[in-house]
């Protein structure tokens, strides 16, 4: 009698059932995930490992100088992106230049570190135009020709307000 049950029912290979495909669905997925993972990885390698740690020890001291110098210079700008136009106006300006130097450092992928130079605009204005639109975290470094000083902000952009730029 059981037999006859059994044989009734309309029983379907397995690979035509739902059951095992999920099962198999989920490493399969998951594998292919990892895969896109390492794809992504590679094309986005970080760049924060130093090999000399001797040398880049001492350019930190050589930059620490630097801001040091634009301190004791009282050096006093703030840092303006509108659209492509970067502005840096000073608080006061006895002895810069003609142009600034302005070097984008992005933290983790230094193939995005690009350089600018600024123009004087008038006695305390210095404007450039941005090559591409930035987005995210940025470090910015400014400076002029002779190099004796430098200023610095971290900016996270887009931004609607002038940031401060520091020693």
């Amino acid at each position: 009698m059981i037999l006859e049950v059994v044989m009734q029912q309309d029983i379907k290979p397995w690979y035509k059932q739902l059951w095992p495909w999920l099962l198999i669905a989920v490493p399969v997925f998951t594998a292919l995930k990892a895969a896109h993972t390492v794809m992504l990885m590679q094309g986005n390698i970080p760049d924060m490992v130093v090999d000399d740690y001797y040398k880049e020890g001492q350019a930190i001291n050589q930059r620490l100088a630097l801001y040091r110098e634009a301190e004791l210079r009282n050096l006093d700008a703030k840092v303006l992106i509108a659209g492509n136009q970067i502005i840096i106006r000073f608080a006061q300006n006895d002895t810069l230049g003609e142009h600034m130097l302005l070097d984008f450092y992005h933290p983790t992928i230094a193939n995005k570190d690009f350089n600018l130079t600024a123009e004087r605009s008038g006695k305390l204005l210095y404007i450039a135009t941005l090559p591409h639109s930035l987005q995210g975290n940025w470090r910015i470094a400014v400076t002029d020709n002779s190099k004796a000083w430098k200023l610095r902000a971290n900016l996270v952009l887009p931004a609607s307000q002038e940031i401060q730029l520091g020693y």
